[in-house]
């Protein structure tokens, strides 16, 4: 079938992505950087302060302890000389903190301090007008003062939020299924019954890690032969020979399934073992026809 072919080159494309995303170096710290991008992102919601977005002009004498929080636009003139510096003594040692100028109405009827910071420029004397936010001051600061800077764009700020909660469930959702095809031995099956297999298969071929010998290498589609003795069966690299090879001690349990490969679809076994450890293992073993798969599995089954 057309579309059984296709599927089946999908889905092998896609284990073979898995399998190459899961060994490569480059893209582990690719999935490290985007998580760490995503989670700084989704940190820039900003619930609740919408309320504060407004930047309303204000005289001095109407900034009251109800406008903290809230963001002003003020005309005044500044007074460098009259400038507050906060002092904090620590053992006998002064420390100075942050410094507050005072800004003054234009009539000089009234006054209120304003955080030494992004402070406009200004001639001496001259008026200056600039975006604020009301501020409660704390300890030695100024019982209520100006914090230069306009309101944050929460609109922007929450769609970025948005993003990134997003890219993590992505990020997540890709990290569980490599994980799952990780399961699979890199091996998916087929919903369908192998018809003809096809000629340019190799006769078997491995699909699973070769245990602590070789550092829990995996592979995937590895061409292999299988030798088999009355009290252990080994499946052995093709080439170079000898590479490296898996011995079974006792078969556990068997699942047959077609298999999705680059050959197309193959008759596959899902096998669980113990090997010459006795440590139980996993893997799956494919051929290019159903018969060579079911004497694979015959010996195996009469090993003790």
């Amino acid at each position: 079938m057309a579309g059984g072919s296709v599927l089946t080159r999908i889905l092998d494309a896609f284990s073979a992505a898995c399998y190459q995303l899961r060994r490569s170096v480059l893209a582990r710290w690719a999935f490290i950087a985007l998580a760490v991008l995503a989670v700084g992102l989704s940190l820039f919601s900003r619930p609740g302060q919408i309320e504060n977005q407004t930047v309303r002009d204000a005289s001095i004498s109407s900034i009251t302890i109800s406008s903290i929080d809230s963001y002003v636009r003020v005309t005044g003139v500044l007074d460098p000389a009259g400038a507050y510096r906060t002092r904090y003594n620590l053992g006998g040692i002064e420390l100075y903190g942050s410094r507050y100028v005072p800004l003054a109405s234009l009539d000089m009827a009234e006054a209120i301090f304003v955080a030494d910071e992004n402070l406009p420029r200004s001639t001496p004397g001259q008026p200056v007008t600039f975006v604020a936010q009301v501020v409660a001051g704390t300890g030695a600061q100024p019982p209520m003062y100006l914090q230069v800077g306009y309101p944050p764009n929460v609109v922007l700020a929450n769609a970025l939020s948005r993003i990134g909660s997003l890219l993590l469930a992505v990020i997540l959702l890709l990290a569980f299924i490599v994980w799952l095809v990780e399961r699979f031995d890199y091996a998916l099956p087929l919903p369908w019954q192998v018809k003809a297999a096809p000629a340019s298969a190799p006769a078997l071929m491995w699909y699973g890690d070769l245990g602590r010998q070789y550092n829990d290498t995996v592979l995937r589609s590895a061409p292999a032969e299988f030798v088999a003795t009355p009290h252990e069966a080994r499946f052995e690299s093709v080439q170079p020979k000898g590479l490296w090879q898996v011995s079974v001690k006792r078969l556990k349990t068997v699942q047959l399934f077609d298999l999705a490969s680059r050959y197309g679809a193959l008759p596959a076994a899902r096998l669980r073992f113990e090997d010459e450890r006795g440590l139980l293992r996993h893997a799956v073993i494919a051929t290019n026809t159903p018969t060579s798969r079911d004497a694979v599995l015959k010996v195996l089954s009469l090993i003790r």
